[in-house]
């Protein structure tokens, strides 16, 4: 459902309402969780968030005293259960302040909560702390809805899962299309998390000991992945790729991943979101052989300066690496891995959902309210500019936002409006949109500053330039491209499509009644045929372009001129850097 731009306000107004709000918190091993979100109907897809906290206290620490011999579990200390219903009762102030209905809170907790020696007793600490029930999540329970958290974060997924929490890690398969999932029955629990596996790693007497846990990780692996009977499906996706797909969730592999990030050939990394971020698998496994088994306290200070890293997490990076080894020799042939936010509390939440919501793509779901009137036309009409050999994700997912934020950017000063249009998908208004991978972000945002002619200041000339090499030539020069058809339709359409008559005839007369009508006739104003033509064995495209002869709305200067700019994105100079170039032919048309 689109809503025109005016109706922005109202909708977000409407999102923080009572009955849309679901708090949670989500009690794991390492930390705490608090959230509040709205699931309004428009964007429930990508879980927009209200209010995110994180309390640092490890449940799982808290039970075990490590010494050169075998760890003892002790109970949750007093001490330690006071700290976490203060910052309940926190959460429970902040929830009062959002005004979320008590049916709509929810606790849960996962593997140091079930297996704490005094679980029921914390339990009920916390309810007569607060007055919520602590809903403990079964080891299938925690991979089921792991899987779902892992499954919100993108519009699909296709391959290996891994959800590494404090005291355990979960694997499992996944194929998950259009909000329909497929999954292994239930994903396979193993004892060496995070904070598990560093314990085992500084209480070895010496490497040889050390080696012996690597060696007992790897055949655990093994087996789990022969206990998932891994779908021919998803085996033959896998043959075709060269390789599996690797996607990992939970705070310690979150943490190895702003390390990755930290660490690109790209300096700054353009994007600093972790979801969607992918690396390779000699990327992923260099960083790996790079760090052993002990920090000096040097390399963990150095560690915990860089971006997104705590102290904690800095601490477990060995334990990381070491379940990194380990797994690239006992999994299947991993391809690449992308890095997840969602987990538990996404997962939670997603469940929520209908399947036709959770099939929405996410950055149309999050685009969708600022859309344009007719933006469905607008859409044809932009993929009417567009040669059959324009790549796959442009038609599924790019141009659909594309065309629901063509004018967003118009009240910005005409100097700013392509660094706003550029800057939008990374630190704008969908940086914390949940669901999009950095191709994504990336694509969008070099549409919109495309669509808004292209040219930025220096410094954001560094950042499109960066951007384009997160997608790699060929893609950045569509994203030119469509963006470039999107700036003619939108000067021929700077109000969006409008096929209201009747508001037509009263607001502007019976002249712009009869005008505003032809407008729902897109090809009677601005129409686009667009082909390839193998011209001596390079491929151009013919841009054919037809317009409504002595129109205004299609004569003025400054719409031919946005109509011969789409002529430019194909010349020599204008491709200099991308290493891929198609040119291009406009040939115009008038009845």
């Amino acid at each position: 459902m689109a809503v025109p731009l005016l109706s922005a306000p109202t909708y977000a107004v409407e999102s923080t309402a009572p009955e849309h709000l679901y708090a949670l918190v989500d009690i794991g091993s390492n930390g705490i969780r608090f959230s509040v979100t709205s699931l309004h109907p428009l964007t429930s897809r990508v879980l927009p968030t209200l209010f995110t906290d994180r309390a640092g206290i490890s449940l799982y620490d808290a039970q075990f005293q490590y010494s050169t011999a075998a760890p003892v579990r002790n109970p949750i200390p007093d001490a330690t259960i006071a700290q976490i219903t203060t910052a309940l009762q926190r959460f429970s102030t902040v929830c009062a302040s959002f005004k979320v209905p008590e049916d709509h809170i929810r606790v849960v907790a996962t593997e140091a909560t079930r297996t704490a020696p005094n679980s029921a007793e914390f339990r009920a600490a916390v309810t007569k702390a607060v007055g919520w029930e602590v809903e403990l999540l079964s080891k299938e329970d925690e991979g089921r809805v792991g899987a779902l958290g892992i499954a919100s974060s993108f519009a699909s997924v296709e391959g290996l899962v891994m959800d590494l929490g404090g005291g355990s890690t979960q694997l499992s398969w996944m194929i998950s299309r259009q909000g329909h999932m497929k999954a292994a029955e239930s994903a396979v629990s193993l004892p060496f998390g995070a904070a598990a596996l560093m314990k085992k790693i500084t209480t070895s007497i010496n490497a040889a000991a050390v080696d012996s846990v690597g060696a007992g990780i790897q055949q655990d692996l093994s087996n789990a992945v022969k206990s998932l009977n891994l779908p021919a499906e998803l085996e033959e996706i896998a043959k075709k790729r060269g390789g599996y797909t690797l996607y990992l969730s939970g705070g310690g592999f979150r943490g190895f991943g702003y390390l990755l990030l930290g660490a690109h050939d790209l300096k700054p990394y353009p994007i600093p979101i972790i979801n969607g971020f992918s690396a390779s698998r000699e990327h992923f496994a260099h960083l790996a052989d790079s760090v052993g088994t002990e920090l000096t306290p040097e390399q963990q200070e150095g560690l915990a300066s860089q971006f997104r890293i705590s102290g904690r997490r800095a601490s477990q990076v060995p334990a990381v690496a070491f379940l990194v080894r380990q797994l690239l020799k006992s999994l299947p042939a991993i391809r690449e891995v992308v890095f997840c936010q969602g987990g538990v509390r996404e997962g939670c939440l997603f469940q929520k959902l209908d399947v036709p919501t959770r099939g929405t793509n996410p950055l149309v779901a999050a685009t969708g309210i600022y859309a344009p009137p007719g933006a469905a036309k607008i859409v044809r009409l932009i993929g009417d500019g567009l040669p059959k050999s324009t790549p796959e994700v442009f038609w599924l997912e790019i141009v659909p936002a594309l065309a629901n934020l063509l004018n967003f950017h118009s009240g910005v000063a005409r100097e700013g409006r392509a660094a706003a249009g550029l800057h939008f998908t990374t630190t704008g208004l969908l940086g914390g949109t949940h669901g999009l991978t950095h191709q994504e972000r990336a694509l969008l945002g070099l549409c919109l500053c495309a669509r808004w002619g292209g040219e930025v200041a220096e410094a954001a000339g560094g950042f499109r330039t960066r951007l384009e090499q997160v997608v790699g030539g060929e893609l950045a020069w569509w994203a030119r491209y469509v963006g470039a058809v999107a700036q003619a339709v939108g000067a021929v359409f700077p109000a969006g499509i409008v096929v209201d008559e009747s508001a037509a005839a009263t607001e502007h007369g019976e002249h712009d009644k009869r005008r505003l009508t032809r407008l729902s006739e897109v090809d009677s104003k601005l129409s686009f045929f667009a082909r390839d033509q193998d011209r001596k064995s390079h491929l151009d495209i013919v841009l054919r372009v037809r317009v409504t002869k002595d129109d205004p709305d299609t004569s003025a200067l400054m719409v031919h001129k946005t109509i011969e700019d789409i002529a430019k994105v194909g010349k020599k100079k204008m491709c200099e850097g991308l290493g891929y170039r198609r040119k291009i032919a406009v040939i115009w048309e008038t009845d």
